[in-house]
């Protein structure tokens, strides 16, 4: 009995070196893509936790007294600012700034808003009348320009920026998000 011993090749080391450096290539490249959607995901969500704050403030904002608001921001023409409302120290100082602030808002929930911390990250946030807005509106035709003008509107509404940032970094204009809305006077809310 005779056993016919076939010339059989296999693969050699350079062909399978070789087909593990390409999977490791590819591999490399749908690591990075999974990284990157991560690292999205997360400037994501970063934005929408400072957008819901924005609004939060501004919500705030609007909670209060609308003459005292009114005041504070036309007429004095201060902006509600973290860096002067900080918490234990909002409206301390023997400023015209700081009476302003204790004369028109509680200073500790002030504090409060102004330096929330949401997931072991502190953020500071801005309040930054607009005083621009109005000469840039459509003035209304029709119907409506009867019932409604804008030195109306203006007694009403007062156009706010509310701007939030990260507290602890010097963060670039790209991490800080600007919300812009109105606050209105309790006659017509």
């Amino acid at each position: 009995m005779r056993f016919d011993l076939k010339q059989e090749r296999g693969f050699t080391l350079i062909e399978v070196l070789a087909a593990i450096v390409i999977l490791s290539i590819v591999s490399l490249v749908l690591t990075s893509y999974f990284v990157n959607a991560m690292s999205y995901s997360k400037s994501n969500q970063n934005k929408t936790i400072m957008v819901n704050l924005a609004r939060n403030a501004l919500f705030y904002m609007e909670k209060q007294d609308f003459e005292k608001t009114q005041d504070f921001f036309v007429t004095k023409g201060y902006t509600v600012s973290a860096n002067v409302c900080q918490i234990d120290a909002c409206g301390n100082n023997t400023t015209a700034e700081g009476q302003a602030y204790r004369d028109t808002f509680d200073t500790e929930s002030l504090a409060s808003v102004l330096h929330p911390r949401v997931n072991g990250v502190t953020y500071t946030i801005d309040v930054v009348y607009q005083s621009g807005v109005w000469g840039n509106q459509p003035q209304p035709t029709g119907a409506v320009s009867s019932i409604l003008n804008q030195s109306s509107v203006r007694s009403y509404l007062l156009p706010v920026k509310v701007e939030v940032r990260r507290a602890n970094t010097v963060s670039p204009p790209a991490n800080t998000v600007e919300v812009e809305g109105y606050i209105t006077d309790e006659r017509i809310r």
